[in-house]
């Protein structure tokens, strides 16, 4: 490697082809390149290293290849050549972070008329243009909006916000990501290889995460590695600069969360704090390693596996997903707050002895229960009252009081198997599972001596059946998860629908003082006290349908609720079918009809209201009634239904093997 070129600048593309990800931004920049129908400004806009001004220059060198083949420059033309020499004199670079004031756009200006000297364009590259003065963008605006036929303006920018509207208006935009991560390895690989070294695998996930989507940070890390390897590049290598933690050392943490093990965790977090650690790529390599442990759970499939392999995985096996949900849910939360500050590793292990704290105890499944407490057949548990009350967690599964004088035996659970052809995807899958991991029991040893000696004194008389249908969640998360559930249950079910007219027929009586008196309504059924608990959490649960809908319009005797999920909306409507929960809509809402509507119906409700109400076609306004409406609902329902009884026979009789009701 020459001494005097860093790696990054050694490896920069060259052209289109070598360019890591972007496929995009690269796809339609060859398109015009082919048509002839080239912007004359651009402006790339994205976080640092992910490739803008490399992108600007190979398009800078690509509009003046005398010897263009399909949207690829062809390296050879004097064009080609000068600017890969950086010698180009149609090609103006400027960096607007030092030369950011209104005389050097002047200079830009009176400059640009000019003719280039062997090429079709002058181009003209202006990056980090988020620096420059108000003064000098509005020097700028107007050489943008009508520059001479013959030039091009680029601009890039890290900080996108700060460029003014004026400004972005004239331009064609190019937002570029984080290069993505196996892009990133790709990349990495064939750098370290053509600098003959060897590297292993798990060293490319570790820079993939490293760099954060940056390819020039990758290009930085590999350099300091090249320079203290040998041969082979490894873990330990890695680790002597940056002290990143291996694989094992991860998958070890998060089984010593899962087991509530907060001795090993501290020392773990106190050792890695000594040594220097980054703990922001530790929270995204958690979250990367339980990512693909939920997936595989999941899906089954070791396809989708780019970090873990099938060894790894079996450290898992007894995990339920619901602990791994937890886990992952705490370390997002805590690299969203701490991302870049000092306080990252204080936040970051009280978290997760946090999370510990709110699981004391063990879970154990149905098979290891029963295989160890068969010797011990204990027929019921007596709660006081009160005690039961407490005992119910609805964000978890049922938890039992216990001492140490006694132990529990329950019946077996039967256990669903989740055929793999039948899995949807991802959403359907967490319900799916769901079903299964409800029944996983969790005894929690109670400490307390005022418990102990409570039931030393109470006799076990009778069988206390708990059935989940009576447990009432008493926070917004626990009711969404189990509105999802019922969701899953019955997707299949029919529902009625609403129509475009009936919107409109409610919007022409809508008014603001009803919408109001009836947002305080939905939002008093879900209102939580200080610990986020419901305040009136049986109300919350019989109208749970209504969770996570808005009121966008009411009339005197309509409410029309929208929410962004359709299969929300789909089951809202299925339930408004059944007797109990329409009564109960019908008292807490006076009598008005409940209209459930989805984010996209009504986005094409209002394009086509505007319509009606400018061409003066609105039409008339039609009353309804409570009962009159959901009794047209259920009828018209019923008529789109066909026994399928009635039809086999139907299809037998007339000696038809396809019938098809239209």
């Amino acid at each position: 490697m020459n001494n005097n070129t860093t790696i990054y600048r050694k490896y920069r593309p060259s052209n289109f082809n070598s360019v890591a990800g972007h496929k995009n931004v690269v796809e339609i920049l060859k398109k015009q390149l082919q048509t002839n129908k080239i912007a004359q400004s651009f402006l790339f806009a994205g976080q640092r290293g992910t490739g803008k001004t490399s992108i600007a220059r190979i398009l800078a060198k690509s509009v003046n290849c005398e010897n263009l083949i399909e949207g690829l420059s062809c390296e050879t033309c004097k064009n080609c050549v000068s600017s890969n020499e950086q010698k180009n004199p149609d090609i103006i670079e400027m960096d607007a972070a030092s030369n950011n004031g209104v005389d050097e756009i002047r200079d830009i200006k009176n400059n640009v008329s000019t003719l280039p000297l062997i090429g079709k364009y002058k181009v003209y590259i202006i990056d980090e243009v988020h620096m420059l003065t108000k003064a000098a963008f509005n020097a700028l605006l107007k050489t943008l909006e009508e520059p001479p036929k013959h030039a091009i303006f680029i601009l890039a920018t890290t900080e996108y916000s700060r460029i003014p509207a004026t400004i972005i208006s004239r331009c064609q935009i190019f937002n570029f990501k984080k290069i993505d991560k196996s892009a990133i390895k790709a990349r990495v690989k064939f750098i370290i290889d053509n600098e003959g070294f060897k590297v292993e695998e798990e060293v490319l996930t570790e820079i993939a995460i490293l760099c954060d989507g940056s390819l020039r940070d990758a290009s930085n890390i590999i350099e300091q590695l090249i320079n203290i390897s040998s041969i082979q590049i490894s873990m330990n290598d890695l680790k002597s600069i940056f002290y990143v933690a291996p694989k094992q050392e991860k998958i070890e943490l998060i089984l010593n969360i899962i087991q509530n093990n907060p001795q090993n965790i501290i020392k773990y977090f106190e050792d890695a704090d000594n040594q220097g650690m980054d703990f922001d790529v530790l929270t995204l390599s958690l979250i990367e390693i339980l990512k693909e442990i939920i997936e595989f759970k999941f899906l089954k499939l070791e396809s989708y596996l780019s970090v873990l392999d099938q060894e790894d995985l079996n450290n898992f096996n007894e995990v339920e997903i619901k602990e791994l949900f937890k886990i992952a849910d705490n370390l997002s939360e805590v690299y969203a707050k701490t991302k870049g500050t000092n306080i990252n590793f204080n936040y970051l292990l009280i978290s997760i002895l946090k999370l510990l704290d709110k699981s004391i105890g063990f879970t154990i499944k149905d098979e290891i229960v029963n295989k160890n407490i068969a010797n011990h057949k204990i027929n019921s548990l007596v709660f006081k009252p009160s005690e039961a009350e407490e005992t119910i967690q609805t964000t978890k599964p049922l938890t039992y009081a216990a001492s140490k004088d006694f132990m529990s035996e329950f019946n077996e659970k039967a256990k669903e198997e989740i055929k793999q052809e039948e899995i949807k995807n991802v959403e359907h899958n967490l319900f799916s599972n769901q079903n299964q991991t409800n029944k996983t029991l969790e005894f929690t040893f109670n400490k307390s001596e005022e418990i102990m000696e409570t039931n030393k004194q109470e006799k076990i008389s009778q069988e206390i059946i708990v059935d989940q249908k009576q447990v009432l969640f008493e926070t917004v998360d626990s009711i969404i998860f189990d509105v999802k559930q019922k969701i899953f249950e019955n997707e299949n079910k029919k529902s009625f629908l609403v129509s475009i007219i009936e919107v409109i027929n409610l919007l022409l009586k809508a008014n603001k003082d009803t919408r109001e008196e009836n947002q305080i309504i939905l939002g008093n059924i879900f209102n939580v006290d200080h610990e986020g608990k419901f305040v009136n959490k049986e109300l919350a649960n019989e109208l749970s349908p209504l969770i996570g809908f808005k009121i966008i319009a009411s009339s005197e005797n309509q409410i029309l609720l929208r929410h962004d999920n359709f299969k929300n909306v789909k089951y809202l409507c299925y339930s408004l079918l059944e007797e109990s929960f329409l009564e109960k809509i019908k008292t807490i809402f006076k009598g008005r009809i409940i209209i459930p509507i989805s984010e996209t119906l009504w986005n094409d409700i209002k394009i086509e209201y505007k319509q009606l109400k400018e061409n003066n076609t609105l039409p008339e306004y039609i009353p309804r009634s409570f009962n009159e409406y959901y009794e047209e609902k259920r009828k018209s329902l019923l008529s789109s239904s066909v026994d399928e009884k009635t039809l086999k026979a139907a299809s037998e009789l007339f000696n038809i093997e396809d019938m098809e009701v239209e």
